[in-house]
C-alpha cells in the first residue's frame, strides 16, 4: 500500500549502530533559519535530480555543499568516501 504523505517516516541504520530518526511533516510554512540540521554522504547531482537544491557548491574553501530539499530546509552533503579524491 502507498504510506499517506501526513505519516512521519523513520530512518534507521541498517546496521543498528546509529540512532533512529524520525521525519515529521509539517503543514506549515518554513519562516526561520534552521535550528539544525543533517550532514550526509551522497551525490548532489542525485539529490537535485530528487528535488534539491544547492545553497553553495564545494569549492576551495569547504569541502561539502549545502543543500536544501524541497521546503527549504537545509542539509550539507559530503562526497562518497571512496569518491572524495
Amino acid at each position: 500500500s502507498t504510506r499517506p504523505r501526513e505519516w512521519p517516516v523513520p530512518l534507521v541504520d541498517g546496521a543498528g549502530a546509529g540512532p533512529l530518526i524520525w521525519v515529521n511533516p509539517v503543514a506549515e510554512e518554513k519562516t526561520v533559519k534552521n535550528r539544525m540540521h543533517l550532514d550526509v554522504w551522497g551525490d548532489p547531482d542525485r539529490l537535485v535530480a530528487m528535488g534539491a537544491t544547492v545553497i553553495r557548491a564545494r569549492d576551495h574553501e569547504i569541502d561539502w555543499w549545502v543543500m536544501a530539499d524541497p521546503e527549504g530546509n537545509e542539509f550539507c552533503v559530503f562526497p562518497e568516501p571512496d569518491a572524495a579524491a
